[in-house]
């Protein structure tokens, strides 16, 4: 990530980050149907109770919850954010709910160091907004074990007549610096098996669902 690139992110983030401003984007990008796409991604990743979980960017914890809820108080969840601001109000949610089991730490998702580590890693909304991006995905899939999977959420431009919404997308990608032209979906192919993808929200977004191959 070069320094004009971390501080467009940082300074992007910090802005957003505040909770008030986030809640009006996440249901902005969203269109109302946040708590079904978050649910329907987590149970995309088939997790089991005790299972350990990656949160990739992770931003105020809009995940935990979920992911929580299908790991139980034996799994433990490591969410992962640049944004100072952004997990500042993750860990206050931590808090306020007394979770034990999550560890949130501050990091580039490109350079991330973890080494099947994990029984799934879960990332919405971000692929489109990390500079090194392609990193990212690939060193979840070598956070992850063999076997177990990588599921994303990302917004999409809209064909026929959902282009209707793409003034709105282009907007939001500007205020979120999100570059909606990148082609996850064939990088989840290099990397990953099984892919398989899920128009939601009225096409607007997909949700991505790989598995991390056997070593060769």
């Amino acid at each position: 990530m070069s320094v004009e690139q971390m501080r467009e992110v940082d300074a992007t983030y910090r802005s957003l980050g505040r909770r008030a401003v986030w809640d009006a984007v996440s249901f902005a990008s969203f269109q109302g149907w946040e708590s079904t796409i978050r649910r329907r991604a987590v149970a995309r990743l088939q997790l089991q109770p005790g299972d350990r979980v990656l949160d990739v960017a992770c931003g105020r914890g809009s995940n935990l919850p979920y992911l929580r809820r299908v790991v139980g108080e034996r799994g433990q969840i490591v969410g992962i954010d640049y944004s100072e601001t952004m997990l500042a109000g993750a860990q206050q949610l931590v808090r306020r709910n007394g979770w034990t089991n999550v560890d949130l730490v501050k990091g580039d998702a490109a350079d991330m160091q973890f080494r099947k580590e994990f029984d799934g890693a879960l990332t919405v909304l971000s692929l489109t907004v990390i500079p090194r991006w392609q990193d990212a995905l690939q060193q979840m899939a070598g956070a992850v074990r063999p076997g177990r999977r990588i599921v994303a959420v990302e917004a999409s431009w809209g064909s026929g007549w959902r282009r209707v919404w793409n003034p709105w997308l282009r907007l939001l990608s500007r205020v979120t610096a999100g570059d909606l032209g990148r082609d996850i979906p064939a990088e989840f192919r290099r990397s990953l098996m099984s892919v398989q993808k899920e128009a939601v929200s009225l096409s607007t977004a997909y949700i991505l669902t790989g598995t991390v191959p056997q070593p060769s």
